[in-house]
C-alpha cells in the first residue's frame, strides 16, 4: 500500500486535519466552507469521475489507499463519500453541486409531505444528502432542512428533516434497485480500517514509552498479548476494505463491501477497548488525541449497518445462491 497515492495522501491530510482541526468541527467552530476547499485541492474529489467529464477516471482498486488515509486521519468532513456520490451522479446524468455530499440509504420517513432522515453519517457538516426512500431519490440540501445533532459526543451524525417546499426542486428520479446500500458500506469500511491503523500506532507507541516498574508497559506479557490480537484485528480490517476495492469501475462489488462492512464493524469493539485500557485514564480525557479517533471509530462501526445486518446479508445470499459457502466465496466474493 505504500504507494504515491498513500504518501501524497497520507502527508496532505496530516498537515490539513490535525487534532485542532477536528475538534474545531466538533464543536461547531470551524469554516467549514474554508476547509473543504483546502481538501478540495488536493484534487482527490474527482477521482471516480470518468475523464470525460472532467475526472481522474480511476477506479476503486486505484483510490483505495486515499480513502484509508481519510481514515487514518479523522477527516471531518464526508469525503469518501463524495467520492462515491459524485460518480454516481456522474453516471446517473445528473449535475455535480459544489460541497460535499452524503447517503440517507437507511432510517428515512415520509409523513405529511416532509422526509426525514435519521442518524445520517455526516450529516452534521455535509452540504448535500443523497436520500432513497421508496425508490425515490432525492438530492437534499443541508441548508434547508432542519438540523439535530444523534450520536454522542463529537459526533458529526445528524436527523435531517425537510420541508415539502424544500424537496421540490430535490427529486432526481426513481430507481428500483438499492442504490447507495453499498457505497456507503465500502466508504466506512475503509474509513475504519484507516482508523484502526493509526489508533494501533498510538497504542503501540504509548506502550513502548510509557514505563512502570523501570521498564516501557509495552515489555509485560499481558499487554504484549492483548496487543498483538489488536495487531491481527487491524491487519485483518486492512485486507478486508483491501479486498474490497478490487473492482475495476468505481462502483462497490456488492458482497465484498458487505464483508468489509461486516468484518472491520465487529473488529472495532476490541481495538477500541484494548487501545484505551494499555493508554489508561489518559486515553478518555479531552486534551488526549486518542479519544478523537475511537469515537469515529464506534460512529462508523454502526452507521451504514453494523456487523450483524452486512453478516445476515451475506448469509442470506449464500442461501439464495443454493451454493456451498466454499463456492460461494470462490466465485461471489473472490470471481474465480
Amino acid at each position: 500500500m505504500q504507494n504515491s497515492f498513500y504518501e501524497s495522501a497520507d502527508r496532505f491530510f496530516s498537515q490539513e486535519c490535525g487534532a485542532s482541526v477536528i475538534r474545531s468541527v466538533e464543536q461547531g467552530s470551524a469554516d467549514r466552507a474554508a476547509l473543504w476547499e483546502t481538501l478540495l485541492s488536493a484534487g482527490f474529489a474527482d477521482a471516480l469521475v470518468p475523464e470525460s467529464a472532467d475526472g481522474a477516471g480511476l477506479a476503486l482498486v486505484d483510490i483505495w489507499p486515499i480513502v484509508f488515509c481519510m481514515g487514518r486521519h479523522a477527516v471531518p468532513l464526508p469525503y469518501a463519500h463524495t467520492l462515491f456520490a459524485r460518480a454516481w451522479l456522474d453516471q446517473a446524468g445528473q449535475p455535480v453541486p459544489e460541497g460535499t455530499i452524503t447517503f440517507a440509504p437507511y432510517q428515512v420517513q415520509s409523513a405529511s409531505g416532509r422526509l426525514t432522515a435519521h442518524a445520517v453519517s455526516f450529516g452534521y457538516v455535509a452540504d448535500w444528502v443523497l436520500v432513497q426512500h421508496d425508490g425515490n431519490v432525492w438530492l437534499c440540501p443541508v441548508a434547508k432542512a432542519e438540523v439535530a445533532r444523534s450520536g454522542g459526543h463529537g459526533s458529526l451524525d445528524a436527523d435531517l428533516t425537510w420541508s415539502t417546499e424544500a424537496l421540490k426542486d430535490a427529486h432526481l428520479g426513481i430507481c428500483s434497485a438499492p442504490q447507495f446500500e453499498h457505497a456507503l458500506a465500502l466508504s466506512l469500511s475503509v474509513l475504519i480500517a484507516g482508523a484502526a491503523d493509526r489508533v494501533f500506532e498510538m497504542t503501540l507507541a504509548h506502550a513502548n514509552q510509557r514505563e512502570q516498574f523501570g521498564k516501557p508497559i509495552g515489555r509485560f506479557q499481558a499487554l504484549q498479548q492483548q496487543i498483538s490480537e489488536v495487531a491481527e484485528l487491524v491487519f485483518g480490517a486492512r485486507m478486508a476494505a483491501e479486498m474490497a476495492c478490487r473492482s475495476q469501475s468505481w462502483e462497490p462489488l456488492p458482497m465484498l463491501a458487505a464483508l468489509a462492512k461486516a468484518h472491520t464493524s465487529q473488529a472495532v469493539s476490541k481495538i477500541v477497548s484494548v487501545s484505551h485500557a494499555v493508554h489508561g485514564a489518559i486515553g478518555v480525557t479531552h486534551e488526549y488525541d486518542l479519544q478523537l479517533y475511537t469515537r469515529r471509530l464506534n460512529e462508523w462501526s454502526r452507521a451504514g449497518g453494523g456487523a450483524a445486518h452486512w453478516s445476515a446479508q451475506l448469509g442470506r445470499a449464500i442461501l439464495a445462491s443454493q451454493q456451498s459457502t466454499l463456492d460461494f466465496c470462490r466465485t461471489e466474493l473472490f470471481q474465480e
